[in-house]
């Protein structure tokens, strides 16, 4: 009987030692996600800032908690794997200015902007999603974004923001899929090497 009270007490505190584990993770991604839109909206409210002095603050902010080269590699989608080294690091610096600068476009009224976290859940060892809702003090109006959150070298990264169910990274790697298959590799790093300059 003793020894069974044991075990019993052994099997409850793993079950309670996972359970505090897991929390502490999906807490841990919550804050993270919270910090970052912090940090973002701090450089879109600096009005005073140039826009190379934004671009700039942007890249160090997505340096510390964006994992853009696996963006990239997910978002090159089939290509990947037949592209030589020299082609991945020509499209990884592409893409992360590529990044930066239609991030900083399309995000001008992000300070304008609540964010309220709703829920998390750790789908495996080393992702965890994290549901918040967006709301608009101009408009009123209520966007669902799920974020993504990556455990790479006990750091956390995102790796995908899911807007009203629809996957930014999914809708990037379409995109890139479309143009290889009409114009081959060197229509995808055209058609950055466009955007950067123009933007």
């Amino acid at each position: 009987m003793i020894a069974f009270i044991k075990k019993f007490f052994f099997y409850i505190s793993i079950i309670l030692l996972i359970s505090s584990n897991s929390n502490s993770a999906e807490s841990n991604a919550e804050a993270f996600v919270l910090k970052l839109t912090e940090d973002a909206k701090i450089i879109f409210n600096d009005k005073s800032l140039s826009t190379e002095s934004r671009l700039k603050k942007l890249n160090d902010l997505s340096a510390k908690y964006l994992d853009l080269d696996a963006l990239a590699g997910y978002t090159l989608g089939d290509y990947r794997e037949k592209a030589s080294t020299t082609e991945k690091d020509i499209f990884n610096k592409l893409f992360r200015e590529y990044f930066i600068k239609n991030m900083s476009s399309k995000l001008n009224d992000f300070a304008d902007q609540e964010l309220k976290i709703v829920d998390s859940k750790k789908i495996n060892e080393n992702n965890i999603i994290v549901s918040t809702k967006i709301f608009s003090k101009k408009d009123a109006q209520e966007i669902a974004v799920d974020w993504r959150i990556y455990t790479k070298d006990s750091k956390l990264l995102a790796r995908d923001l899911v807007v009203e169910g629809l996957s930014l990274a999914r809708t990037q790697k379409e995109e890139f899929a479309s143009i290889i298959a009409s114009k081959g590799f060197v229509g995808v790093i055209s058609a950055l090497e466009n955007f950067n300059k123009s933007n």
